[in-house]
């Protein structure tokens, strides 16, 4: 029940880094923000912390954001209590538009040194004290990144988590993680040959490799691996952008001047795949596709007017000569060399998929489907092999401590705590033991069977699927597809097509 006669009051606290967590930042403010509450007769229902968090800016506060959102729900509350106001923020801009923001809702922050937001005396007092915390904040900020200069001059890791396939030894530096090597160069040389995101992110749940925080990878941090040049042994330091006047930072802008030196990390990938990615990564940037869902045209690009050379193009039409008018996909010409404007996209495109299917899969290149794709499997297979390796290692550092407790035991010292130990233990083994099992039973050899069930799957899955598979298939098989009384496949260099195939495509 609300007592009219009591002022009830929030307490908001913060320190800036884990290192004074131990030197009673917190307790110092803890006791401040009490003191108060107690000389003004103020009742605290509610305490808000960050611990390691900026002043600079309110992103990723949970604490301080929990507090605004709880100030909306509680119109009772009629004060926010701080040691200081550097506490709240140490941007002035946003420290200023906070104060008048609570101030028009009749919310008021007060200091343990008396300056209360609500008395207008107290204004220009709180003003010199915002300046002179942002001021403090830049003047800090200067300092640190001396420090980090000085540290990226000598090639040491600069804070943070380490890159996914590095870890921070003792000398500071980045080291190669052998343990996760392997899935960094996998995503390098899947997609550099024209895997999608999906698929790396399949082969990588497959084999059991997590992020950093022990997540599936997604997109984003695959991308962001893919992007990042530490991999191919460029060590850099402060390549991003800075915050601009509001504060806010564009992780997505970098600085044309950021300090770099080429061969100073231990590269897990060549310069030469990390280029490959590169290029790939810009061209789909660029890439313009009619590419979403329902409306996926496989073919746009390719198809051309056989007369003229202009581009035909795919759009949704509907049809008038159904009851229920119903969209019909279609290529449309854009010349005025044919008297038929449109061409049916599902005829089309079936036609020519179907020919790639006969050409791909005709007898002649049957052997050498085969040879690829145990090529393909046997590198596979080493991988996995490696990884059986890891893990038979973990398996027996594990069982050796086992066996060292067994031993403990077997002396008389039959402790609980030991037993436990020696459980958990066996547990961890059967569990290595299964994932070793899953990765023997992965391995694969390619059979005339598997080519039958593939060539099977083959129409369905390119007529269907929008990936970035697809699109590189028709791109690295098809040069030009010219319409007119007949559809003209030029397919490009190097492929086979037997004598029966190639009337298909004429």
């Amino acid at each position: 029940m609300i007592d009219n006669n009591i002022i009830y009051a929030y307490t908001y606290k913060r320190i800036s880094s884990f290192n004074q967590v131990g030197n009673n930042s917190f307790n110092a403010q803890d006791d401040a923000n009490r003191k108060t509450a107690k000389e003004h007769n103020m009742k605290i229902v509610g305490e808000y912390k960050d611990v390691a968090k900026s002043g600079t800016s309110v992103k990723n506060r949970d604490g301080y954001l929990k507090m605004m959102s709880d100030l909306e729900k509680h119109p009772e509350v009629k004060y926010i209590l701080v040691h200081n106001l550097d506490r709240l923020h140490r941007n002035a801009r946003e420290q200023l538009n906070m104060i008048y923001e609570l101030k028009a809702r009749g919310i008021g922050i007060l200091t343990a040194s008396g300056l209360d937001t609500m008395n207008e005396d107290c204004m220009s007092e709180i003003l010199d004290e915002a300046a002179t915390a942002e001021k403090y904040s830049r003047r800090l900020s200067k300092e640190t990144l001396k420090g980090l200069k000085v540290n990226a001059e000598k090639m040491l890791h600069n804070g943070g988590i380490p890159p996914y396939g590095y870890v921070v030894g003792a000398d500071r530096k980045l080291h190669i993680d052998e343990a996760k090597e392997p899935a960094v160069k996998k995503m390098f040389e899947m997609y550099a040959s024209g895997m999608s995101y999906n698929k790396i992110i399949e082969w990588l749940d497959n084999n059991g490799y997590k992020t950093t925080r022990g997540e599936s990878f997604g997109m984003t941090s695959i991308k962001s691996i893919l992007e990042n040049e530490k991999y191919c042994g460029v060590y850099f330091w402060n390549k991003r952008a800075g915050k601009d006047f509001r504060g806010v930072r564009n992780n997505h802008k970098l600085k044309e001047d950021y300090y770099r030196v080429p061969d100073a990390v231990p590269a897990i990938v060549s310069e030469e795949l990390f280029s490959k990615v590169q290029d790939r990564l810009r061209d789909n940037k660029n890439k313009i596709r009619n590419h979403n869902g329902k409306n996926f045209y496989p073919m746009n690009g390719k198809i051309f007017c056989k007369k003229c050379g202009m581009p035909l193009k795919g759009k949704v039409q509907y049809s008038r000569t159904n009851k229920n008018n119903e969209p019909v996909k279609q290529y449309r010409f854009s010349c005025d060399c044919q008297t038929v404007k449109t061409v049916n996209e599902k005829y089309l495109d079936d036609m020519i998929v179907y020919g790639l299917r006969e050409c791909i899969f005709s007898p002649a290149n049957i052997d050498e489907l085969l040879q690829k794709l145990n090529g393909y499997s046997e590198s596979q297979n080493k991988e996995i092999d490696l990884q059986i390796r890891l893990l038979e290692a973990e398996k027996a550092d594990i069982d050796k401590r086992r066996k060292n407790l067994i031993a403990v035991i077997e002396k008389g010292n039959s402790l609980d705590s030991i037993v436990e130990q020696i459980k958990k233990m066996e547990e961890q083994i059967d569990k290595i033991n299964s994932r070793i099992s899953q990765y023997e039973a992965s391995k694969k050899t390619f059979t005339l069977d598997d080519l039958k069930f593939i060539k099977d799957k083959f129409t369905d899955y390119v007529r269907e699927e929008c990936n970035e598979d697809v699109i590189t298939f028709l791109d690295d098989t098809i040069d030009k597809i010219q319409v007119d009384d007949v559809i003209d496949v030029k397919l490009k260099k190097n492929i086979k097509v037997d004598h029966d195939t190639k009337k298909i495509f004429g």
